[in-house]
């Protein structure tokens, strides 16, 4: 009988799908691919922004303009305080100015994602002064940038959005003696 039994088991033959053995071989490579498929959609869908277009490559070094622009600021001793009431934006600018600008462009960008920047056109309002009415911002921090509308100088600082209170523009660090800080009531 044991024999008959060893006959019968040998004779017997299986599907390919129901062997295990088959599904390990065939879930190795799906897994794969789909691991692989799911990497490059995410690649693809947070892909870094550009290198903003102020810095140029030149020769072996990276020259920066906007360290320029930081420098004219410094020599014109510019340095500006930005107010926020609901839906309004208060800037009065200080420094030595043959003439003051005409416009201020406020650029309010996002750390790490560039579709949450925006720029403000900031009018004169009076005497040193310029406004902006904004739309809401979605909250997070946001580094400010300020210059006239010919792009000759520039003051920056950051802000936590929604934006309350005041905080200063100044020259980066390393062109002033001077270290100013937000405030947030």
């Amino acid at each position: 009988m044991s024999e008959n039994k060893v006959n019968t088991m040998l004779n017997k033959k299986s599907t390919w799908w129901n062997e295990p053995m088959v599904w390990l071989i065939i879930a190795l490579p799906v897994a794969a691919v789909i691991g692989a498929s799911t990497s490059a959609w995410i690649a693809i869908k947070n892909a870094d922004t550009p290198v903003i277009e102020e810095h140029a490559k030149q020769g072996m070094g990276i020259i920066s303009l906007a360290a320029e622009r930081d420098r004219k600021a410094a020599e014109l001793g510019a340095e500006a305080t930005l107010n926020a009431q609901p839906g309004r934006l208060t800037l009065t600018l200080s420094g030595h100015f043959a003439t003051p600008p005409k416009h201020l462009l406020l650029t309010l960008a996002h750390p790490s994602n560039a579709d949450l920047d925006m720029v403000v056109l900031l009018e004169p309002a009076g005497d040193n002064e310029y406004a902006a009415a904004y739309a809401s911002i979605p909250d997070g921090k946001r580094l400010l940038d300020l210059s006239p509308s010919d792009k000759a100088w520039r003051l920056t600082g950051q802000w936590q959005a929604p934006f309350t209170g005041s905080t200063q523009l100044s020259v980066s660090s390393q062109f002033s003696s001077t270290q100013h800080s937000s405030t947030q009531p």
